[in-house]
């Protein structure tokens, strides 16, 4: 059954480097302690997440929707703006759905946070 086996393979992200002049989401599994499960580089239009150990990256298909191979990815998030994070934005809600074609998907609910490092100044 896919859900225990992508549950399994799921890991946590490795903290990741941000270059200037991009924009970035953190995702983090709602649970205690939470976990960093996925960085969403909206430059690169690509969604990183840990798999078996391994750092994989999905490319953006459409708004929300990201595949590499038999896998994809559905992100759905209610984003906020927070005083003090400008620029940025928190998810208020989220999920992060995985799927492998013709197998049952790992949905998890997710929080996280939305920031974009200025460009380098000349």
């Amino acid at each position: 059954m896919m859900v225990l086996l992508l549950a399994l393979a799921l890991g946590e992200l490795p903290q990741q480097s941000v270059a200037p002049g991009r924009c970035v989401l953190f995702l983090w599994s709602r649970t205690e302690p939470p976990r960093r499960v996925a960085m969403v580089d909206e430059s690169a239009a690509t969604l990183r997440l840990m798999l078996d150990g391994k750092p994989m990256d999905l490319a953006r298909i459409e708004p929300g929707r990201y595949a590499a191979g038999p896998l994809a990815a559905t992100l759905s998030a209610d984003f906020v703006d927070r005083p003090g994070m400008a620029p940025g934005s928190a998810i208020a809600e989220g999920a992060l759905r995985l799927e492998q074609a013709g197998e049952d998907a790992l949905v998890t609910p997710v929080g996280g946070l939305r920031s974009c490092v200025p460009a380098a100044s000349r």
